[in-house]
């Protein structure tokens, strides 16, 4: 049991501090961040199994991309409701935190159910995937809050969109790779974009810590 909680935590925990430590300008309180991933590990992933149980299995291919972008936004609203977020990189940081929260549970529970090829397999591609999705999300929050967007809707769509691409993918074992290369790509853009914004504020920053 052990062990899959190693390959099921370590990816998330390293990759969750690779981002946080991208937030130079105006970090995140970690409290937060640590709430928002424990509410996308139990509470989240809970909630999407619940739901998908009463599923078909046609259904949860269709539809399970949608229920658990929705159920790891419901983390994101945690710190949202608390004035958490400024922009674009609390966005990507909280997106992260709950998407990697997500990945871990699920991960946990996928291999103790089939075993450690399937938690490697896991531990290497789902942690980057759920992050990237959820970062999507993430994003909306981030421009809602600066009065860019008026409803972060379509980012949750594009989000579960990415998502049932990336499942499709995984299940036909067709460019599999080729997604998972573009899952980095995604974050890693959203990253930079959300660290450009930030210098861009960072004279509002500056003011409202005096």
């Amino acid at each position: 049991m052990i062990e899959y909680l190693i390959l099921a935590y370590s990816p998330a925990l390293f990759i969750m501090w690779y981002v946080y430590h991208k937030d130079r300008i105006e970090p995140e309180p970690k409290f937060y961040v640590l709430v928002t991933f424990l509410f996308g590990s139990l509470i989240s992933t809970s909630l999407s199994i619940l739901v998908e149980r009463s599923m078909s299995e046609f259904q949860v291919f269709i539809l399970a991309p949608f229920v658990e972008e929705i159920a790891k936004m419901l983390a994101l609203l945690i710190p949202y409701r608390r004035g958490m977020f400024d922009g674009i990189m609390d966005g990507v940081v909280y997106g992260v935190a709950a998407g990697l929260g997500f990945a871990s549970f699920e991960n946990l529970i996928y291999g103790v159910s089939y075993g450690f090829e399937t938690a490697m397999i896991r531990a290497f591609l789902t942690p980057i995937a759920h992050s990237a999705f959820t970062s999507i999300t993430g994003v909306g929050f981030g421009l809602k809050s600066e009065g860019k967007t008026s409803s972060i809707f379509p980012y949750l769509i594009l989000a579960s969109m990415f998502h049932l691409a990336w499942n499709t993918s995984a299940i036909t074992g067709v460019f599999t790779l080729t997604l998972f290369g573009a899952n980095i790509l995604l974050l890693y853009i959203l990253i930079k974009i959300g660290m450009r914004e930030d210098v861009q504020k960072i004279e509002q920053y500056i003011i409202r810590k005096f």
